[in-house]
């Protein structure tokens, strides 16, 4: 027998052999199903975006009567400081109108400008968060470019405003690191002036 033909034999009885394995094999698992889209959220309509768009322009432009009368009169305004149990809020629209308005007077602030804002707003039928909130939640992820007694100061932010069903904002939650303010403030902070609520 020739070197040719012991490889040819070879050959065809592993085929044959790989050929048998594969078909006594078991049947191969089916992939698992992808799995089912969160029934708890959904995307809100735009409406509630451009809700809050135009809540967020009336603020960064000194508007507070305008913006207050996007807020529902029990809203609670919660700033970036702490966790939920130690950050300050101020609760009720005269008291976040009155501390806007006492901010812009008493900061040194000139101008507020919003720029590369991103927004989307989600309807949650099933919360995760402390006390069950429910209902449209709208994100805005933006740069505030601020001009404190002539100092420049840019911070992104995050704001979610939480709509109630009279389409009136009843909860703002924040996000951003305030300490480039306090210092373009001179070290003024604000905030330790504000009562303590829970």
């Amino acid at each position: 027998m020739t070197k040719r033909s012991s490889f040819f034999i070879f050959f065809s009885a592993l085929a044959a052999l790989l050929f048998t394995i594969a078909c006594n094999a078991p049947a191969a698992e089916k992939p698992a199903p992808a799995p089912a889209a969160n029934s708890d959220v959904a995307l809100a309509p735009a409406e509630y975006a451009d809700l809050s768009k135009k809540a967020l322009e009336h603020l960064t432009k000194f508007e507070f009567d305008a913006w207050g009368t996007m807020l529902a009169d029990t809203v609670q305004y919660n700033f970036p400081n702490g966790d939920e149990q130690t950050r300050t809020k101020l609760t009720g629209k005269q008291a976040v109108l009155d501390w806007w308005k006492n901010w812009q007077q008493t900061s040194g602030i000139q101008s507020m400008t919003t720029d590369r804002l991103n927004q989307y707003s989600l309807e949650v039928s099933k919360s995760q968060l402390p006390g069950g909130l429910t209902g449209v939640f709208s994100y805005a992820y933006f740069s505030n470019k601020m001009v404190f007694n002539g100092t420049p100061v840019s911070v992104r932010m995050n704001f979610i405003a939480h709509f109630n069903k009279d389409k009136k904002i009843d909860r703002y939650f924040t996000y951003y690191d305030r300490q480039p303010i306090i210092e373009a403030m001179g070290g003024k902070n604000l905030l330790k002036e504000v009562p303590a609520t829970k």
